[in-house]
């Protein structure tokens, strides 16, 4: 089951030893480990290696049904697709009839379109209209959403990969507006809602270009992890994390709490999207964060 090493909001846990050295390092250490030793860093830049545990939210049904909404952008459409076989195939007897799964991902529209009023008939709309409808779930039922969340734009207006944290530029500042952008959004779009789930990029180690590479997805979950530090709740909706998704290569020897670390037969040719093999370990890695809550489990 996936571990979710535990500090209070606000309350970072663990000795300050310092960043890494060598700064930006190509594989950092997870930050959901909290087996702290003489190996392992302290910190990265100051941020620390432990996720904020932002408790249980309190999620009910609405005439015996919990929908939950999956949001995002082409792999989180992916592996929400994968998601909803199992909890319909293999995971049946493991979750709790009530929950209901519809997956509003779409391909190309990571954060920045979700914000932006211009998306809404395609992304926002067209899930309340039609999506929800197809997965059994009428609006007032929608309780949970899932966000697999990332930055769109992750490059200057010329092209470069924005500046690394601690840089205000960076891609890392401009992901924690982002998310205060999108929180603001939800109880206008979902008003049933009570609590998001949010998870960070994968591992992205493998890509063949820098907008989707290290360290960047890995500086994208410290960056989500400190934002759900300071917004425990949003316009009364629970916010805290979802499975945790970054881990090193495996040849890097070094795993996330749950045990995983990513090859490079997990994703396609681009070194960004999953593979089949990929799809199904991140959604054995939803299923098992959602199987620690009373809502989802049978």
């Amino acid at each position: 089951m996936l571990a979710l090493a535990a500090c209070s909001a606000g309350s970072p846990a663990g000795p300050a030893e310092g960043p890494p050295p060598g700064g930006d390092v190509t594989t950092p250490y997870p930050i959901d480990r909290g087996d702290d030793g003489p190996s392992t860093p302290g910190t990265y830049k100051g941020l620390w290696l432990r996720l904020v545990d932002n408790g249980t939210p309190k999620v009910t049904a609405v005439d015996g049904v919990v929908g939950v909404v999956c949001i995002g952008m082409s792999n989180s459409n992916q592996e929400c697709t994968t998601f909803i076989q199992e909890v319909r195939a293999a995971w049946a007897a493991e979750v709790s009839p009530q929950v209901r799964v519809a997956n509003c991902a779409v391909g190309g529209h990571a954060i920045e379109r979700w914000n932006d009023p211009a998306y809404d008939a395609i992304l926002w709309n067209d899930c309340v209209a039609r999506k929800l409808a197809q997965a059994g779930i009428r609006a007032d039922q929608a309780r949970v959403l899932y966000h697999k969340a990332a930055n769109q734009n992750t490059t200057g207006p010329n092209g470069a990969r924005l500046p690394l944290h601690p840089d205000p530029a960076s891609d890392y500042h401009a992901f924690q507006r982002n998310l205060s952008a999108f929180a603001a959004r939800v109880r206008g779009k979902f008003p049933s809602v009570q609590a998001v789930y949010s998870s960070s990029r994968s591992y992205g180690g493998f890509s063949l270009g820098f907008s989707r590479g290290e360290p960047l997805s890995y500086e994208e979950g410290h960056a989500l992890n400190g934002w759900l530090r300071d917004h425990p709740s949003a316009d009364g909706i629970w916010h805290g994390w979802g499975p945790y998704l970054w881990a090193p290569a495996c040849d890097s020897g070094v795993t996330n709490a749950s045990g995983t670390c990513y090859v490079r037969a997990d994703y396609v040719d681009d070194g960004v999207h999953p593979s089949d093999a990929g799809r199904a370990k991140i959604a054995r890695l939803i299923h098992e964060r959602f199987k620690r809550e009373a809502w989802y489990r049978r």
